[in-house]
Formats: C-alpha cells, structure tokens, sequence
C-alpha cells in the first residue's frame, strides 16, 4: 500500500474498532476518500473518523422502560 494510504484493519487498530465495522463504513462512504481494490480498502492515513450519530441523551433514553411502565396490566 501507499505510505499516503492505511487497510481497514489498520484504520481499526488505530481507533480501538472492529475491522468489519470500519469495511461497513467505508461500504457505505462513511470514510471520506476510502477506496476498494480488490477485496481491501485504501484508507487515507488523515481520515478522521466518521461521528456517532446514535441518540445519547434527550427525550429518547430510557424509551422501552417508560413504554412498558405506562402499560395496563
């Protein structure tokens, strides 16, 4: 590989994630400027890595709990 460009496994390594994690982001372009050859991906060594988006604090935690108190037995 190019020194410019890491693999999905070394982009894992270098953020504590799963490696297939990583390929499913690049899969889906959540990695800016990854590409695939073959069957591994170029990962450019700058890439930031991609925010978490998942709801962490708001109206929304704790929903499944309040939705099962609120029902009549």
């Amino acid at each position: 590989m190019n020194k410019d460009y890491i693999s999905a496994k070394e982009y894992a390594a270098k953020y504590n994630l799963h490696p297939r994690t990583v390929q499913l982001w690049c899969a889906d372009g959540k990695i800016e400027g990854a590409y695939k050859f073959g069957a591994s991906w170029a990962i450019p060594d700058e890439a930031p890595r991609p925010e978490d988006k998942r709801i962490k604090n708001g109206d929304w935690v704790g929903y499944r709990k309040r939705q099962k108190k609120d029902l009549p037995n």
